[in-house]
């Protein structure tokens, strides 16, 4: 479309377009481009084919999301994108669901950039989608008996800064006074929120793992809790991609005690390491996150499994340790088709669990 902009409103107008990653061209009003008339028209430019997902780069926002809105084109018996809600700029936070429409079916979360820097994590979540959309006819019954939900970008503002303006920008964008510093969203949760000391969580917006004013102050989080617990889904695993470790991990974040699963979550997490070791000879470290990693309290994990009850719960620290959140592109592919193995195994595993406690409780199979 073209646009006619008074001139002294034609930078504003201009900010607002580059912001939301619309592309333009300025003309006169005789035609003529690239000057600064009194009044002229905003066009947009002539259309280039869009970037298609290969997995051999690190792709912006509108990239990923042309990408889940294609799926859903090309698929649309099996494929449905949603906004679950919008970020704190207003940017909407996009969430893929692939399904057959079984009633039956239950529900697998898979989400990824939660902290912007971690761009591998964008990748990975969507090459398991875009696996899953275009073989769902050819896959086994443990992957077509549940329903899929992938949000890619849980931090859309975050990581469209990451990509624009500073590549280390870990947290979103929420304005803290007069100056934006960020919440840390995987801090943010509801369950044991500000608990611990400063390396668990922060109450200092300057700090990276500043937790926000309140749980769930954000609404990035606000829209996941929401649509998790109040959807009609019955959960059963829940996954949040991270790097860059090489470590799976489940609750809990917040002490060392065991959790009331701790056996079943160590012998599916093994599953998954097993299967991507198979791929690439990469092995994935499995246990307690904080016997791995660090107290942290506020995390999604410890919510989906403490207050959603999502029994398979688990934060995979992607690729790399060598390279930390910069992973050359070259190694992409590779973190992809191991990291969707080990879903592949992981989602196996529950349901042999779920058959083998059914023929031990109930006398009876699945």
């Amino acid at each position: 479309m073209d646009v006619m902009v008074d001139a002294n409103r034609k930078m504003q107008v201009e900010k607002l377009l580059r912001d939301r990653d619309i592309e333009f061209e300025v003309t006169g009003t005789d035609g003529s481009r690239n000057k600064s008339p009194t009044t002229g028209y905003l066009s947009p430019r002539p259309k280039s084919p869009k970037r298609t997902l290969d997995w051999k780069d690190f792709y912006p926002l509108n990239v990923i999301y042309n990408f889940m809105d294609n799926l859903e084109i090309q698929y649309p018996s099996s494929c449905s994108v949603t906004s679950i809600g919008q970020s704190v700029e207003g940017r909407d936070i996009k969430m893929l669901k692939i399904s057959n429409s079984n009633a039956g079916n239950s529900g697998v979360w898979i989400d990824g950039g939660i902290h912007s820097r971690e761009w591998i994590t964008v990748s990975v979540v969507t090459y398991i989608a875009d696996q899953f959309a275009r073989n769902l006819d050819n896959l086994p019954e443990n992957i077509t008996n549940k329903d899929w939900y992938f949000l890619p970008v849980v931090n859309p503002d975050g990581y469209h800064y990451s990509h624009t303006n500073e590549r280390m920008w870990r947290k979103n964008r929420a304005r803290v006074g007069n100056s934006i510093f960020g919440v840390d969203l995987n801090r943010n949760f509801g369950y044991y929120w500000g608990r611990g000391g400063v390396d668990s969580s922060s109450e200092d917006p300057s700090h990276l793992n500043f937790r926000g004013s309140e749980p769930f102050s954000e609404p990035e989080t606000a829209a996941i809790k929401d649509f998790i617990l109040y959807s009609s889904t019955r959960f059963k695993i829940f996954l949040t991609f991270h790097a860059y470790s090489e470590v799976i991990s489940f609750p809990w974040c917040f002490t060392a005690d065991p959790c009331a699963d701790y056996v079943n979550l160590l012998e599916g997490g093994t599953t998954m390491s097993k299967a991507i070791y198979n791929v690439n000879g990469r092995m994935y470290k499995v246990g307690n996150f904080k016997d791995l990693m660090y107290f942290a309290t506020g995390t999604s994990i410890d919510w989906s499994y403490g207050s959603a009850r999502i029994p398979f719960s688990y934060l995979i620290e992607l690729r790399s340790r060598q390279h930390k959140f910069l992973l050359p592109k070259e190694e992409i592919l590779d973190c992809c088709k191991e990291i969707i193995q080990g879903v592949k195994a992981l989602a196996e595993f529950v349901d042999k669990k779920k058959c083998l406690n059914c023929s031990l409780f109930y006398n009876k199979n699945c």
